[in-house]
């Protein structure tokens, strides 16, 4: 079970464990999926464990409730978000310029952004990305565990047996449920990531200007039509399927790893 579980079944792993668990996964994952950022994965397994724990030990709430994985999830994945933010602006100028192209390399695309931009480039984008990026995770950790009750109230007995099927198919679903219910949010997070870099756009033809979150909210609205906020949703799904099925596959399947091995040990 992912986060903090008191009636779990016996496994007892630390926290240096999950650490690995949450790394591995997401390096197994990413290298599977796209080449992305392993470290945000790793603080964000990581942290929610702890999160969880903690609810349990100082509050009167079930660490497993559904609203209490939403909160612990949204938290873990903003602090992860903050370390990884400029990495996440970086990736989506290099993906977005045309030809020719302005960045060369990854040093000159930091030394330009940062001579021609200013410090706070790297952050750009980041109140959009810090909106969506709390519900996203938040619903991907409690629909996983949502799903996975789900599971075991329609699935026959002898159908239950195949746990790492049954993390596959729950994570993916929570991939896709999350994904759908807050895409908009990423969408404008990438619109604004790529303001001040319009001349590296202009052969890709109409290049729009955004002032902030709500400006670009309404340009797309008006401009564009209630389409415009999920241009680009079905690779996103697929990707979102995937991406979150292997990662929660992955670490469930090396903590029960981790499991297993004390037991032999003892």
């Amino acid at each position: 079970m992912v986060g903090y579980d008191p009636q779990a079944d016996g496994r007892n792993i630390s926290s240096s464990e999950v650490a690995v668990a949450g790394s591995v996964s997401g390096l197994v994952t990413r290298v599977m999926i796209s080449p992305l950022d392993v470290i945000k994965i790793r603080f964000q397994f990581l942290s929610f464990e702890l999160l969880t724990e903690l609810v349990h030990r100082a509050s009167k709430y079930d660490a497993r409730d559904f609203s209490v994985h939403f909160v612990c999830g949204g938290l873990s994945a903003s602090t992860a978000t903050l370390a990884v933010h400029p990495v996440d602006v970086l990736r989506t100028r290099f993906a977005a310029q045309g030809e020719p192209k302005v960045y060369k390399t990854l040093r000159d695309a930091v030394v330009t952004m940062y001579r021609t931009e200013g410090p706070l480039v790297f952050y750009k984008g980041l109140n959009p990305t810090l909106i969506a990026i709390f519900p996203y995770a938040g619903f991907q950790f409690s629909f996983y565990n949502a799903l996975k009750h789900v599971h075991e109230w329609v699935m026959p007995a002898e159908g239950r047996k195949n746990e790492n099927l049954k993390n596959l198919l729950c994570g993916g679903g929570a991939g896709v449920i999350s994904k759908a219910l807050t895409y908009p949010l990423d969408l404008f997070k990438k619109r604004l990531q790529v303001g001040g870099f319009e001349q590296a756009r202009a052969s890709f033809g109409q290049v729009r200007s955004y002032k902030g979150l709500l400006d670009c909210a309404r340009q797309v609205l008006r401009e564009e039509g209630p389409r415009g906020f999920f241009k680009g949703l079905s690779p996103s799904l697929l990707k979102a399927a995937l991406s979150t099925g292997f990662v929660f596959f992955w670490y469930e399947l090396f903590c029960n790893l981790f499991h297993h091995m004390k037991k032999a040990d003892s």
